[in-house]
């Protein structure tokens, strides 16, 4: 695919100008994302706010651009709107628990269902543009329980650093997104995903040693 200048860097992938509203999400280790794409066209089809994809060819998949900030830079500016936020994840993982999973797709360990699972919606991948949040950065998408699901965001308002300003925060933001899911049904995934965020290759000390302490809990 033909790119151009680069727009933003992340852990796993660059993202490149591909023209007039649209880019390219390229992995930085060269290994697929068409599977990746066909999972945003999955959850585009059955209502998800996804971005729209026009084609994925090995490392490389040409997308909207989705111009937005994501709820964890607004938080930053906008404190207030934590609690916001809680119920705002906690209203994109509802929407997504109605959505059946495509049968080729792996099932995540521990957590057996036919739902469609991002296991990695949390603050910095969703967009809040001018028609509504958007969900990116679908690698880890599984099949599973919608509850498991659940389960890995709990884990990330729990555990994940904050910006010190916001730590203060930290409870009521979790407050808000357990008030409007069920928590109950979640709770029996958090040893699985905890386990399974603790091992990945990003999680860091800080985050690393929360979760060791909501495991011995």
């Amino acid at each position: 695919m033909q790119a151009g200048n680069l727009i933003a860097s992340g852990r796993d992938c660059h993202i490149l100008c591909a023209g007039a509203g649209k880019v390219i999400r390229r992995a930085r280790d060269g290994r697929s994302l068409e599977r990746e794409a066909s999972i945003m066209r999955h959850a585009r089809r059955h209502g998800f706010p996804a971005p729209e994809v026009y084609d994925a060819d090995g490392p490389d998949i040409l997308m909207e651009r989705v111009d937005g900030v994501s709820i964890a830079d607004d938080a930053r500016a906008h404190p207030d709107r934590l609690l916001e936020y809680g119920r705002l994840l906690a209203g994109l993982l509802g929407r997504l628990g109605t959505v059946r999973a495509p049968g080729w797709l792996p099932a995540a360990d521990g957590c057996p269902g036919n739902r469609l699972l991002h296991l990695d919606l949390h603050p910095a991948n969703v967009l809040l543009t001018a028609d509504g949040p958007q969900v990116i950065d679908w690698a880890d998408a599984a099949r599973g329980a919608a509850a498991a699901d659940v389960a890995a965001t709990w884990l990330v308002l729990a555990a994940a650093p904050l910006d010190p300003a916001l730590e203060p925060m930290r409870a009521g933001m979790i407050d808000a997104f357990l008030e409007r899911v069920d928590a109950e049904s979640a709770r029996r995934y958090l040893p699985a995903l905890a386990r399974r965020r603790r091992d990945h290759k990003h999680t860091g000390d800080e985050e690393r040693a929360r979760i060791d302490a909501i495991l011995a809990a």
